[in-house]
C-alpha cells in the first residue's frame, strides 16, 4: 500500500508526528536523489511558480458592500452581482399574509465566502430578505469555467422533498461558509440565538450534498435551527 504526496499536503497540520515523518522522507530524498529538492529541479521550479498559480487558481473577494463579487481565474476578472443568483425558497413568510409559503428569492448581498483549495469552487453566503426577525439567506457554488462561470444552490433539506436543484429551505443570518477538507461548514443563527452548524460534502456536482446539521446553540422550546431537516 502506497501513500498519496497530495493528501499528505492536503492533510498537513503542523503536527509533531507529521513534521517527523516529512524529516525522514526529505533525510531519504537528500541521500538517494539529492538534486530532486535543489533550486533547478522541475519540483521546486513548479513549487514556486506563484504567479502561473495565481493567474490560474480563481480568487475572489467581495465588493461594493456585499452588492458584487469579484472573482479572477484563467486571466480573467469577472464581476458577478448578488441579485444575479437567484432560488426558491420552501416554507418562508409572505410579507403581504403573514403566512408560511415557497418564494423566489434574488440575493440581496454576499456576507461570506470560501474557495474550496482541491477544485477552485467558491462557496458564497448570500442573504435575501429580511422580514419580521426572520432572516433568509442561502449558500451558491460559484463553478470556474474558462470565459465564464456557473452557479448552483447548496440546497437544504426539510419536511417536504425539494422541487428543483434550484430550490432549498432556508438558512437563517449566516455567520461564516469555509471549505474543511473538501466539506464545506456553514454556521448560522436567527434572532432568539439559537446557533447552528450545516455541513455539506462532495458529491457528483458542484452543488455538493447536505451532510448533516449540529445545533450548536438551541434555545429551549425553540426546537434549534436542525429541526425538521431530512
Amino acid at each position: 500500500m502506497s501513500i498519496s504526496l497530495i493528501d499528505v499536503a492536503k492533510y498537513y497540520q503542523e503536527l509533531p508526528h507529521q513534521k517527523q515523518a516529512l524529516e525522514i522522507l526529505e533525510d531519504q530524498i537528500q541521500a538517494t536523489h539529492p538534486t530532486w529538492l535543489t533550486d533547478e529541479s522541475e519540483f521546486v521550479e513548479t513549487w514556486r511558480n506563484e504567479e502561473e498559480t495565481a493567474e490560474v487558481f480563481p480568487q475572489a473577494d467581495i465588493i461594493s458592500d456585499g452588492k458584487q463579487l469579484r472573482g479572477e481565474w484563467q486571466g480573467q476578472t469577472y464581476i458577478i452581482d448578488a441579485n444575479e443568483l437567484s432560488v426558491l425558497v420552501l416554507d418562508t413568510l409572505d410579507p403581504e399574509t403573514g403566512e408560511t409559503t415557497d418564494r423566489e428569492f434574488r440575493g440581496d448581498r454576499f456576507v461570506d465566502l470560501s474557495i474550496n483549495p482541491s477544485t477552485g469552487h467558491i462557496a458564497v453566503g448570500v442573504f435575501l430578505d429580511y422580514f419580521v426577525a426572520t432572516t433568509v439567506s442561502a449558500v451558491f457554488i460559484i463553478e470556474p469555467q474558462p470565459g465564464g462561470y456557473n452557479s448552483y444552490v447548496a440546497q437544504l433539506p426539510g419536511s417536504r422533498p425539494l422541487p428543483n436543484e434550484f430550490s432549498t429551505y432556508p438558512l437563517a443570518s449566516i455567520g461564516y461558509v469555509r471549505f474543511v477538507f473538501d466539506n464545506l461548514q456553514v454556521s448560522h443563527s436567527d434572532a432568539a440565538a439559537n446557533v447552528a452548524l450545516v455541513v455539506f460534502k462532495p458529491s457528483t456536482t458542484p452543488a455538493m450534498q447536505y451532510a448533516g446539521c449540529v445545533d450548536l446553540n438551541a434555545i429551549e422550546g425553540t426546537g434549534g435551527l436542525c429541526s425538521n431537516r431530512s
